[in-house]
C-alpha cells in the first residue's frame, strides 16, 4: 500500500506533466502538501481514513499560522487536488475534503492614478536618450496597456508605427495587436534611431538588439530595470501611491472604462482570456463614482 509521500510524489509529477503547470506552481503546492502531511504524521493520521473531524483541525491549524486568505486556500486546492487524482486512480474511495469550500477572498482594488498624475509622470523624463528611453516605457505602457513581461518582450519588428500598433504576446502565448496614442507614436519614431545608434556604438547583436527598450548596455531591459525606473520618477515627483508599471494597466483600462469603452473592448485590449478578470475595473469606475458623491453630496459623506 502507498504512503503519503509517494502518493505527493506522483500527484506532483502528475500536475507538472499532464496537467503542464509552471514549475513555480508546482513548487507551492509542493509546499503546501508538506504542511498537510506534517500534520497527518503529528496526528498519525492516514489520509486515506481521514476523519471531518480531522480536517476541521487542520483547517483550525492553518488559521492559528495566520496565512492570509490566498495562501490557505492555495492548500487548500493542492489537497482537494490530490484527493481527486487520488479517487480517479482508485487509492482512496473518498475526498474528506469534498465539502471544504474556498475562504472567500476580499478583493483589492487596484491602484489607479488620475489623469493629472499620469500627465505628470509622461512628462517627467528629461530629453537625453534615457530619458527618451524612458518616455517609451511610460508612454507605451499607459497607451496599450500591456503587461509588463510583454513589454520586456517586445521588438522593434513588431512595432507599427504607420497602423500605430505594436502585435504582442500576451498569456498562453496568444498573439494580439496594442494600440499607440499619437504621443507614443511621436516619442516611439524619435527613439528608434537613437536606439540603433546606441546599440552600434556598443556593439550589441542577437536577440538583444531587437529589443524596443534596452538598459544603459544596449541590452534588453530586465524587470528590476523597469521597476527601478518606476520608483526614481515616483519620488522624484513626489507622488503618494505606489507607481508599478501594472499600475499603469489599471490606469489604461479605468481611464478608457470612464470613456465610455465598452467591458468587452477592455477585455480584448487587455488579453484577458475571462470577463470575469476584467470586471474589476468596473468596480474601481463604482467606487470612484461614491467617492465622488460623498464629497459632492451635502448629505453623502459617511459617518466616521
Amino acid at each position: 500500500m502507498k504512503e503519503f509521500a509517494e502518493i505527493k510524489h506522483e500527484y506532483l509529477s502528475y500536475i507538472a506533466s499532464v496537467r503542464a503547470l509552471s514549475p513555480k506552481t508546482v513548487l507551492a503546492y509542493e509546499e503546501d502538501l508538506r504542511k498537510f502531511e506534517g500534520f497527518l504524521k503529528e496526528r498519525n493520521a492516514d489520509f486515506r481514513t481521514l476523519s471531518r473531524q480531522e480536517v476541521r483541525r487542520f483547517l483550525a491549524e492553518l488559521q492559528r499560522q495566520h496565512l492570509s486568505v490566498a495562501t490557505v486556500n492555495r492548500v487548500l486546492s493542492g489537497i482537494k487536488g490530490l484527493y481527486s487524482y487520488a479517487v480517479r486512480y482508485g487509492i482512496v474511495e473518498t475526498d474528506p475534503f469534498d465539502r471544504v469550500t474556498r475562504l472567500k477572498e476580499q478583493r483589492k482594488l487596484p491602484s489607479v492614478l488620475t489623469e493629472e498624475e499620469i500627465h505628470k509622470l509622461l512628462e517627467a523624463p528629461g530629453e537625453d536618450f534615457f530619458g527618451l528611453r524612458d518616455s517609451v516605457i511610460f508612454q507605451v505602457l499607459y497607451a496599450t496597456g500591456c503587461r509588463l513581461s510583454e513589454l520586456l518582450d517586445m521588438n522593434t519588428d513588431a512595432v507599427d508605427l504607420s497602423a500605430g500598433r505594436i502585435s504582442v504576446r500576451g498569456k498562453g502565448d496568444k498573439d494580439r495587436f496594442v494600440y499607440l496614442t499619437d504621443s507614443a507614436v511621436h516619442i516611439v519614431e524619435l527613439y528608434l534611431p537613437l536606439k540603433e545608434a546606441y546599440q552600434e556604438k556598443h556593439s550589441v547583436a542577437g536577440d538583444h538588439r531587437k529589443a524596443l527598450v534596452i538598459n544603459t548596455k544596449g541590452r534588453r531591459i530586465s524587470p528590476q530595470g523597469v521597476h527601478y525606473i518606476f520608483e526614481r520618477y515616483t519620488n522624484m515627483l513626489g507622488l503618494s501611491k505606489h507607481v508599478t508599471p501594472h499600475t499603469l494597466r489599471h490606469t489604461f483600462a479605468t481611464h478608457i472604462l470612464d470613456r465610455d469603452a465598452g467591458i468587452r473592448v477592455v477585455q480584448e485590449l487587455l488579453g484577458h482570456e475571462h470577463i470575469s478578470t476584467t470586471q474589476i475595473y468596473s468596480h474601481v469606475g463604482i467606487e470612484r463614482l461614491r467617492n465622488v458623491y460623498e464629497r459632492s453630496h451635502p448629505h453623502g459623506r459617511r459617518k466616521r
